[in-house]
């Protein structure tokens, strides 16, 4: 499933961009969302093969200059096509942004928020909703860094309170017919809880069972020198 949703971008986008071939804005716009998504499957394909670093707590960080907005756009780039296929609301709320430019590892960050929302994505139904939000706020971390939050909320089948409790542990996927139907390695919540806490973070979850769920995290961010 997750390497699935970046290749039915570039797939799709590919068909767009052949079909406006005469169209040269269009098929900039489709180029850009072919490289967004490309990039990002290749951060998937490199977390497949390091997979056994991720779940012995050895994992690294490529640390580099990254726009939150960029990292926003790739990821709405990549939700869009089935986001469309299944009708679903989807909403994206920026605010209270005092910098926008920062250190961290975009492949991992991007992983992390494509998990969450690639969640929302599977376990909300056709007609349903999805919001992503990003905001931030003085960091206790000092001047130089800068706190971000990033949720994701949607109105799916939400979780059982036991699932809850246990959803960042590896393999581990409900039991019952609701989710069954789902495609799924049960790792993608255990390799997000390793990222984020490797990046200093934290994430949370609050969850209703028939009313959706909310991932919320947290990050303390290095400010980006701006040339």
């Amino acid at each position: 499933h997750d390497i699935r949703t970046p290749m039915n971008a570039i797939v799709g986008m590919t068909a767009i961009a052949t079909a406006n071939i005469d169209d040269p804005q269009q098929v900039q716009n489709c180029l850009r969302k072919i490289t967004l998504s490309s990039r990002h499957l290749l951060g998937l394909i490199n977390d497949v093969l390091d997979m056994s670093k991720i779940e012995s707590g050895k994992l690294t960080l490529n640390m580099d200059q990254v726009s939150l907005r960029e990292v926003m756009d790739s990821i709405v780039s990549i939700a869009q096509p089935q986001v469309r296929s299944k009708r679903q609301h989807f909403d994206v709320f920026i605010h209270d942004i005092s910098t926008e430019n920062v250190c961290c590892d975009s492949v991992r960050l991007n992983q992390v928020l494509l998990n969450i929302l690639g969640n929302a994505l599977k376990f909300t139904p056709e007609g349903g909703l999805i919001q992503i939000s990003l905001y931030e706020e003085a960091s206790p971390n000092g001047e130089d860094y800068v706190r971000t939050h990033i949720l994701v909320k949607d109105n799916g089948i939400g979780m059982t309170p036991e699932f809850k409790e246990k959803i960042f542990e590896s393999f581990v996927r409900e039991d019952s017919a609701r989710v069954r139907r789902t495609e799924g390695s049960g790792l993608g919540m255990a390799i997000t809880k390793y990222i984020v806490d490797a990046m200093g973070g934290s994430i949370t979850v609050e969850s209703e069972l028939g009313k959706g769920s909310e991932f919320h995290v947290t990050l303390d961010l290095q400010r980006a020198e701006t040339l």
